[in-house]
């Protein structure tokens, strides 16, 4: 065992120190001041159509040669996360007129030794194709600055085909010059800081704001506003998605884009008795809601404490009420301020132990706040044997319970929807059930737990179309 340990920890050294030596070295003290490394990061690899939890493999060729450091993940998952960059090229003129032709691939297997099979990450073939400008650093193909779907974001999805062993990534290409840092590079290039901008090549513009609108000077050149120009960026909102552009900036590092429509989640979770553990969104039930949200190109981003916020622990209550609800808000989303910057950017969601009794009943999960929710894990758990009956399981009741409720957050209610929450449509022997059979949502009690996904109104009489009426822009009143 020690050997093996030995060997593994031998080898994480090796290659760190390669991709030191290879992107670090020659930067530091270099004397060829026309030269630059083009870096072509990978920051999240997320599964769409691939099942089980698989291993990725990314290889990057650059005008038909690979320039692979050769990553692939030692970790399975529905989400990874690398955290070196995946190829480099070396020597290349700042100045260069010829753009880069790269082409990104994603494979994935389940085993560490199974063999692997490519991913279907484009709108177009499988891999992503794009040509990259050196003197902007900027690039254009399968993937392009406002193209719907994010600058720097591909899908499998794209081509309408969800079953081809669907992925998603974010990834970034960009530029290291003497005396820039891969681990905080501002994306500005040589030749542009000297022929558009006329600013310090030697200055690193990552947090640097020229002129003053609240977002850093690389941020707008690579979204292609002018980062010399003030832009009322609180009141700019592209993408129609709640977030103004400072919100954008700020979520940034979360993978948010300003031409790509996003929403935040943060996840609290209430303890459960006095066993000393709290309840649990599920990493299954989480990727179940990724891959709805994907297929109309939005992105799902839930803090459950891997964004600094969400994964706290609630202190159990066995009588919950809607007041006491909003208490927890204020508390443990808001701590207490009600300027808090999440207001407003980020959904609030508390898994609970047990429901709250309201409308006469006790219900399984509520809207309680225009931006906040509750599903009650341990009741959902205590109806599983009747779900397995209809054909769901634990993992699709609680993305579905989920969905339903952040679904009241986006704006549909039975007062413009008549199919949800209708009460009486639940049970055959109900006549609303028949009339609103064809809306199939999960804002429909008929199919609420057995359904991730909201209807788009093709199934029908008496369908209607939830995507179509979805309104992100609603968190802004919270």
């Amino acid at each position: 065992m020690w050997k093996r340990s030995f060997h593994l920890m031998f080898r994480n050294f090796a290659v760190l120190s390669i991709i030191f030596v290879a992107l670090f070295v020659p930067i530091v003290g270099k004397s060829d001041d026309d030269k630059v490394v083009v870096i072509v990061r990978i920051f999240s690899i997320r599964a769409l159509s691939v099942d089980g939890k698989p291993y990725f493999k990314v290889e990057v060729t650059a005008d038909g040669e690979d320039i692979s450091i050769g990553y692939h993940s030692r970790e399975r998952g529905f989400e990874i996360t690398p955290v070196w960059p995946v190829a480099y090229m070396r020597d290349t003129p700042f100045d260069r007129d010829q753009p880069i032709n790269i082409k990104i691939r994603l494979f994935f297997r389940y085993s560490p030794l199974g063999i692997w099979r490519e991913c279907d990450i484009s709108k177009d073939g499988k891999g992503v194709d794009i040509s990259y400008d050196v003197k902007r650093g900027e690039w254009t193909g399968e993937d392009y600055l406002n193209d719907g779907n994010g600058y720097g974001h591909t899908s499998g999805f794209e081509d309408g085909n969800c079953e081809e062993n669907d992925c998603e990534i974010w990834f970034d290409i960009y530029q290291l010059r003497e005396g820039s840092s891969f681990l905080n590079p501002d994306r500005l290039t040589l030749w542009e800081l000297i022929n558009v901008y006329n600013l310090d090549p030697s200055q690193n513009y990552a947090i640097i704001d020229n002129d003053g609108d609240g977002v850093p000077t690389s941020w707008e050149d690579k979204y292609g506003y002018n980062p010399l120009s003030y832009d009322d960026h609180k009141s700019l909102d592209p993408d129609r998605d709640g977030l103004d552009n400072v919100e954008e900036w700020t979520t940034s590092k979360w993978l948010s884009d300003p031409f790509s429509r996003d929403i935040f989640i943060e996840i609290d979770f209430m303890e459960i008795g006095n066993l000393g553990i709290t309840c649990s969104f599920p990493e299954k039930s989480k990727y179940l809601l990724w891959k709805a949200f994907a297929k109309h190109n939005i992105t799902i981003h839930i803090d459950d404490g891997c964004m600094g916020g969400g994964g706290e622990p609630i202190p159990f209550e066995k009588k919950l009420t809607v007041s006491l609800l909003r208490t927890i808000r204020e508390r443990y989303f808001l701590h207490g301020d009600p300027n808090n910057w999440r207001k407003g950017v980020f959904h609030y969601a508390v898994i609970s132990c047990f429901g709250v009794k309201e409308f006469g009943r006790r219900v399984s999960g509520m809207a309680f706040y225009i931006d906040s929710f509750f599903i009650a894990q341990l009741r959902v758990t205590m109806r599983l044997p009747i779900f397995r009956l209809e054909g769901s399981n634990y993992y699709i009741s609680l993305a579905s319970v989920f969905m339903h409720e952040l679904g009241h957050n986006l704006g549909i209610y039975h007062s413009n929807t008549p199919g949800c929450d209708n009460r009486n449509a639940q049970f055959p022997w109900q006549k609303d059930f028949w009339k609103y059979r064809n809306y199939k949502s999960c804002m429909n009690y008929q199919y609420v737990y057995r359904l991730v996904d909201y209807s788009d109104g093709s199934h029908g009489e008496n369908d209607f179309d939830d995507w179509g009426r979805i309104d992100l822009t609603l968190i802004n009143y919270a």
